[in-house]
């Protein structure tokens, strides 16, 4: 389940707490607190990550905690803009450069990375 928690990711990940069997959370652009982001790792959350998101410090400095093998692409368009242009969905995979700087590895292992992740979310569904 996609779960949007801005400006309320400690009141999320306490439903999430309270209903554990609820299904696979995925954390869409998580932009909580660094507590928040370890209190969701432990909770086995996963995260999507977008290329507007990874376009701000912070952003990109929650994207480097995030575990490699929980997170995955989106783009959040139309909605997200990035430069004052609406991202579209086929971009999602714009964050891959952006994850690519952050993790310190090349382009071809992140698509691989992120490519089993879903393969990975999808087995378990």
């Amino acid at each position: 389940m996609s779960l949007h928690s801005r400006r309320a990711s400690s009141e999320v990940l306490g439903y999430l707490e309270k209903f554990p069997e609820a299904g696979t959370p995925v954390l869409h652009w998580f932009s909580g607190s660094f507590r928040d982001l370890n209190r969701a790792i432990n909770l086995g959350c996963w995260f999507s990550v977008g290329p507007a998101m990874l376009a701000s410090e912070k952003g990109r400095r929650l994207a480097a905690r995030m575990p490699r093998e929980r997170v995955l692409t989106e783009s959040d368009g139309p909605f997200a803009q990035l430069n004052g242009e609406a991202l579209m969905p086929w971009q999602s995979g714009n964050a891959i450069g952006e994850l690519s700087e952050i993790w310190s590895l090349p382009n071809e292992k992140v698509d691989q990375n992120l490519r089993q992740n879903l393969k990975t979310l999808l087995k378990d569904v």
